[in-house]
């Protein structure tokens, strides 16, 4: 006796699940399109004469669609710095790890920051006409992380001897201001010389650190 064939079931729990898979697919592509287009323009009109339309024109989304994302024009600059600044932060961890001396802890913060501005055209863009603008930004929960995984690789390099055992929240200050005033500076020449601006920014912070009082 042939046994019956039931038909395949229909799965309205499955059909609801790949649904809202294509919505939350759909929603991070349209987000990072926002971005991309955002870092363009931001780039080529700088931050002060880029407008929300601006935008919205580079991709190919309805105009209402950017404020299911961003509140305005202040909040998609803060993303995409913030977005920046997540790359750079696996960059300084990654080098300043590796240093064995204080010269090349200094090194190698100073050529992970230099270079992630120099080597992309539209980042440096970016930098030469919005600096400002980023400046508003340091006291943001992305731009801050750098300073925290400053503090934390200093405090480890001083543990194991890499570093003297000097004020910790001084020389993170120190480090970030000289790496973001010279780095004002290093965008507006041409060429461009992340090479020159680390071995300067090195040798300056060298020739002082010895000379701090120890904790």
């Amino acid at each position: 006796m042939n046994e019956q064939t039931t038909p395949t079931e229909s799965r309205p729990t499955d059909t609801r699940t790949e649904r809202g898979g294509r919505r939350e697919q759909n929603k991070a592509e349209n987000r990072t399109a926002l971005l991309k287009a955002a870092r363009a323009v931001f780039a080529e009109m700088g931050y002060g004469a880029a407008s929300v339309r601006d935008i919205v024109r580079r991709t190919d989304l309805a105009s209402g669609t950017f404020y299911n994302y961003f509140k305005d024009k202040d909040e998609i600059f803060e993303a995409v710095v913030g977005e920046l600044t997540g790359i750079l932060l696996q960059r300084h961890r990654q080098g300043r790890a590796q240093a064995t001396s204080a010269e090349e802890f200094l090194h190698h913060h100073y050529a992970a920051y230099f270079n992630f501005l120099a080597e992309d055209p539209e980042l440096l863009a970016l930098a030469r006409s919005s600096f400002t603008a980023v400046r508003t930004l340091l006291d943001k929960p992305d731009v801050r992380a750098l300073a925290k995984a400053l503090n934390d690789d200093i405090r480890t390099a001083i543990a194991s001897g890499v570093l003297p055992n000097v004020d910790v929240s001084y020389l993170s200050a120190s480090m970030a201001g000289v790496a973001f005033e010279i780095s004002m500076v290093m965008v507006t020449r041409d060429p461009v010389d992340p090479a020159a601006a680390t071995e300067f920014a090195t040798r300056l912070m060298i020739g002082g650190l010895h000379r701090l009082p120890r904790r």
